[in-house]
């Protein structure tokens, strides 16, 4: 007989895996779930004979000691001093993280976090993987979900709009905004603004920062979008080629992500050209691009205090429990 998966068992209660992963934790209280969905759940799985996979020791005390974190990527510097700012106080505190990537595919996300819930993780971490313009937009349920049923969960470096939910971020608009000022106090006056074209809060805030400091001080604002993740494409190279004809070529670049900065610096040395790029984002040690300026950002401190943030969800009764937004300078 074809053992009964979670997922069955959700589908035929039309009800969500996470509703019903939480109920079988014995968190259907704490998170709020209706008292008849509880007992509904809980009566369809004994009818089957449905036994969870989970740890003995995480359903007996209802703490399994794991946070769960999902992000987009593991190769930008970016998420790795995210994850190292967490580990700094979470693991003092005696949790160990399990860590999931995205690779930039909400599809992914979602079954990521389902897993997460399924093993019973204590909270959320996560750093939300957002659409390219033009594409379907971010669906925010399945986070909702979790928010409304008081699920431990905190976002990092991006909000979803039409959400009240615990965040941890940074100023991105006024480092932007500044970087700009600091390009002109040294001369550069054309300057070109290169970005994904991500509907992404933080990406957002930094190209208003960029518009908003060139039109401060009269000039010319000029954006190079590129609307694939791919290393191989050849969009960036022909917005270059296109500049060069145009007589175009900046003094320098603003550039937001480090991604992308490193094609620019790649693809500029194969033209044999040099211009300065100030980036969000952070060398590799061994780099030796003095040309390459980088925006200093509080990556550090934005996992170990979405990592406190986090805890104290998990410490309080759902009922106390207010969404909080932490900007990190």
């Amino acid at each position: 007989m074809k053992r009964l998966t979670m997922k069955q068992m959700a589908q035929d209660l039309g009800l969500s895996r996470t509703t019903v992963s939480l109920v079988l934790q014995q968190k259907g209280d704490q998170h709020r779930i209706a008292k008849e969905t509880q007992e509904r759940i809980l009566n369809y799985a004994n009818s089957a004979g449905f036994k969870p996979d989970y740890f003995a020791s995480a359903l007996n005390s209802r703490h399994s000691g794991v946070i769960g974190i999902v992000i987009p990527d593991v190769f930008e510097s970016f998420m790795g001093s995210l994850i190292r700012g967490m580990e700094s106080v979470l693991y003092g505190k005696g949790y160990s993280l399990m860590i999931s990537t995205s690779s930039f595919n909400q599809l992914r996300e979602r079954e990521s976090i389902d897993a997460m819930v399924y093993r019973g993780i204590d909270g959320l971490i996560l750093v939300p993987t957002m659409p390219f313009v033009g594409a379907p937009p971010y669906d925010p349920s399945q986070v909702a979900q979790l928010n409304a049923q008081h699920f431990p969960l905190v976002l990092v470096d991006r909000t979803i709009n039409g959400l009240d939910v615990a965040c941890v971020l940074q100023d991105d608009y006024k480092l932007a905004f500044d970087a700009v000022g600091d390009m002109v106090g040294k001369g550069y006056m054309r300057i070109v603004c290169l970005s994904f074209s991500l509907q992404a809060t933080s990406i957002e805030d930094r190209l208003k920062g960029y518009r908003d400091g060139m039109r401060l001080y009269g000039l010319q604002e000029r954006f190079l979008f590129l609307t694939q993740q791919n290393p191989d494409s050849d969009d960036l190279k022909d917005s270059l080629v296109q500049l060069v004809q145009e007589g175009a070529l900046p003094d320098a670049f603003l550039v937001t992500t480090t991604v992308i900065a490193d094609k620019l610096d790649f693809l500029l040395q194969r033209m044999n050209l040099r211009r300065p790029i100030v980036r969000f984002g952070s060398a590799s040690p061994w780099s030796r691009h003095q040309h390459i300026i980088d925006i200093q950002q509080p990556h550090i401190a934005m996992g170990s205090q979405a990592a406190g943030l986090l805890i104290r969800l998990i410490s309080q009764p759902a009922a106390e429990c207010q969404p909080e937004t932490i900007i990190c300078r």
